[in-house]
Parts: structure tokens; sequence; C-alpha cells
């Protein structure tokens, strides 16, 4: 088992001054793999000054400086990149082609950004002004275990593109795999102080990021219960903000949609990572007409999926990260059941044949009331919940019914006609006859609860830039 118990500040490894620790498991064999040690509110405020103190110097660099630091860190990273997936697969329990996958889009990244750098408008020059697109200063950055590698990588490019500094509090679930990343940076030979990371909880340190005075905006991914504690922190001090926050993402199947194509894409889209997914289609809109046709497809295709270790490239659904969450999951299943919704597969209890891994079922219900906790809920595991409709205008309304508008799907055979519903839907994003897009790097973020501002490529910078104009 691997003790992890140092911070990475002002450009070195730094021990950890604390005897509290947490045990990380395999979720998928239970077993111990690492002691990660959690540090104290000194050791934030430390990386904040440091972050503030590099600022002054690196928000000074060129382009070309900031250009090849991007490169060289998306060399070091892809030296490593067969050691970060098994890591991610060992600690998260992601299936092993999905994190193939996400890990090179994630070390990727940074090439990209560095081609936006090439031709990002900094300056723009009118007869009587200038405007000046500057970073925004220290970036607060507090990231979920769903996605680490993913989450670390969107912020450090286009931070350091801008010139910006960063102090991250990634999610002390991925330790392991943090180490890894940050001897990457540590090759690279990235200023000190252009990026500080602290391990620990979010309300011990966590809580000092979002509240200190030197850190002039805070980027945050995770549940909109934390991200409202987080807004609130940040206000005091009226910092930037950008919150990438929960879903319950509808996925609308219209009167004309071809089912057979379309029901691989619906499971796809709600199991997601094992449905540990922000953006997951969770809620399932069909006419009533259809409904048992549904049902059947739904079934049909379930009992096709494989289930089991995260490192065997045929499984479909791997473990829930930890037992907390799998505990929290279950409770959610158990309230659709105690609520009286169909248990259409699935239910209570762990995987048949998995003794060990906190594998749930993947389940669906039918619902037809739309204020169950279960419809209205974001679970964050393999739960489905099907809502019959009547209309498509009724289905318009349904797929509004929410507090959330992160991601939404809808299938047709009419792509005029799918465009049109899409452009009603009160959501961040929205795809259109799939339930994975091939487009770089389009504005990710959402509406209503799901957040504030947009990440993706050059969006990403835009969210960490103050602009400033030059009258004469």
């Amino acid at each position: 088992m691997k003790t992890i118990n140092q911070n990475y500040i002002n450009g070195e490894f730094k021990k950890i001054n604390s005897t509290e620790s947490l045990t990380l498991k395999n979720p998928t064999t239970e077993e111990n793999i690492a002691q990660i040690y959690l540090s104290t509110p000194p050791e934030m405020n430390e990386a904040i000054e440091c972050a503030a103190h590099a600022f002054e110097s690196f928000s000074k660099t060129s382009i070309d400086e900031r250009m090849n630091i991007l490169q060289r860190i998306h060399d070091e990273l892809l030296q490593q990149e067969d050691i970060l997936i098994d890591l991610a697969v060992l600690e998260f329990g992601a299936t092993i082609m999905t994190t193939k996958r996400r890990t090179k889009n994630a070390i990727n990244l940074f090439l990209t950004i560095k081609e936006e750098l090439k031709h990002y408008d900094f300056v723009k020059k009118d007869a009587d002004s200038i405007t000046i697109k500057e970073g925004v200063g220290v970036i607060g950055v507090i990231i979920p275990w769903n996605a680490n590698l993913a989450h670390l990588c969107s912020n450090i490019a286009p931070a350091i593109a801008l010139g910006c500094t960063l102090v991250i509090k990634p999610s002390e679930f991925n330790a392991l795999e943090t180490e890894a990343f940050l001897e990457c940076l540590h090759r690279a030979n990235v200023p000190k102080g252009v990026v500080n990371v602290v391990h620990g909880t979010g309300d011990v340190v966590g809580n000092v990021l979002t509240k200190h005075p030197l850190v002039n905006a805070i980027s945050f991914i995770g549940s909109t219960k934390t991200g409202k504690i987080i807004f609130e922190n940040s206000a005091k001090t009226i910092k930037r903000m950008t919150l990438e926050l929960g879903g319950k993402s509808p996925t609308i199947l219209l009167e004309d949609a071809n089912l057979q194509e379309v029901i691989p894409h619906v499971l796809s889209s709600a199991y997601s990572n094992s449905g540990q997914a922000c953006h997951a289609g969770s809620r399932l809109l069909v006419p009533q007409s259809k409904l048992a046709e549904v049902e059947r497809l739904l079934i049909e295709h379930i009992n096709r999926l494989k289930i089991g270790d995260p490192k065997d490239k045929e499984t479909q659904i791997g473990p829930m990260i930890n037992l907390t969450q799998f505990n929290t999951v279950q409770s959610y299943i158990k309230s659709g059941i105690d609520d009286g919704a169909k248990l259409l597969c699935g239910g209570l209890g762990k995987v048949e044949g998995f003794d060990k891994g906190y594998f749930v079922k993947p389940t669906v219900f039918i619902c037809h009331n739309q204020t169950l906790k279960i419809v209205q809920e974001e679970i964050f595991g393999p739960v489905l919940c099907v809502l019959p409709y009547e209309s498509e205008q009724e289905a318009l309304v349904m797929a509004n019914n929410t507090i959330f508008g992160l991601s939404a799907y809808v299938f047709s055979n009419n792509e005029t006609k799918a465009l049109e519903f899409a452009k009603q839907i009160r959501s961040g994003r929205v795809l259109i006859n799939t339930s994975s897009s091939k487009a770089k790097h389009p504005p990710f973020g959402g509406m209503k609860q799901s957040g504030l501002g947009r990440m993706g490529g050059r969006y990403s910078m835009d969210a960490f830039c103050e602009i400033k104009s030059i009258l004469f």
C-alpha cells in the first residue's frame, strides 16, 4: 500500500504536516491501495501565498514561453499515459476503454490550448480605445473524483496559457493518479508557484481556498449542493466564478425515433462512467404509445451489458468509487421502490456473482410521477428513470421540469424537428441523435442550478480572463 504524504507547493514536494489520513480502497476488490494524508489550513495558506507571488512574474511571460510550457507538460504526460490510465482504473474503477479515451483527450488538451494561444485575441484596438484581455490572477480549483486527469488538465492548460497561477484541491480519492500527474508536471519544469496542489478535504482546506482574499477566481466541478457553499464563500470577496455542477439530464425520444437504433445510445448516456457522470441522461422521456416496446428493448439491451473488472476491455459498467457512493445509490433505489415507482430491472444489492467490489445493478424505474426523489435528484449511479408522455409539448415541459440544465439528448428521424425541439430545452448542451459528439471543444457548462460559465477550448481561456478598456 502506497503512502501519499506530500503536497506540491512552489515547485517542490513538501511533506504534509498532519497525522490525519484516509485509506483508499480498490473499488473492484475492496483491497487497501493507498493512505493519503490530509493537509491543514496553514498549508493551504502557504500554497495561496506562493501562487500570488508567482503571478507577479508569470503574468509577464511571453506567449512563446507559455506555449513551450504547455508543450513540455503534454510531452511528459504522454510518456506516462499508460501509468495514468492504470492508476485511474485502479483507484476509481473506471472502465479501461473509457479511461483510455478520456486520458488521451486530457493530454491532448495542452496542444489544443497551445494552438488557441497562437491566435488568441489579447488586444483589440479601435479608433478611441484599446480592449485588453488579461489573466484573472490566482485561480482556486476544486475538482471531483469522477474524471480527475481531465479536470486537472482542463483547468491547468488555459490558466497557464493566460499567465495565471493555480492552487488546486483535487479529490482525496484520486491521490495516486494526482501524484503521478504532479511528477510529470515537475519534470516539465513549470515555473515555481504556477501550479500548487494541496491534498485534503473540502471542509478544511477547500474552505480556506474559497474564502482567501488572495484568490481571484474559483473553478469548481462537483455537486450543486457543494457549489452553493462555494458560491457563498467566494461572494464575500467577489471572486470570479466558474461552476460546473450537477445534472438530471433528459433523453427525449420523439414519436418518430427508431427505437432499435436509439436504445444503445440511451444506455450509453444513462450509464456513462457507470452512472457517475454529471451529464448522464438519467431521465428517459418516451411516448406513452411506445412505452411497452421501450421497456422490452431496455431489458434486452441491459441483459447484454458486461459488468465487471474495469481492466477488462469488454467491461461496460464498473463499480462505484467507494462504499459511501455505493450506499448512496442504494438509498436512492430503495427510495424509488418505497415511493411506488415500477422497478423494471436491477434493484437493491450488489450484482449477482460479485461478493467483492462496489457493483450496483443497472437499474431502471418506470415513473408516472415527476415529483419522485429519484426523478428530481442527481443519483450519480446506474439508475435510469423512464417517464411516459402523451404529446411532444408535454415532453418539452417535462424535460425542463428540473432545477438542473447541464445536458440533454434528443432522438428523432427528422433532424430538423429534433433541432427545433432542442432549441427549446433549457440546457447548456443538447446532443441530437447521439450520446457522444465528435465536436472539438464546444463550450460546456450548465443553465439554472447546473452552474455558471463555460469551459472547453477557447471558452476555458475566456473563463479565466479579465477585460480591461483603455480609452482615449
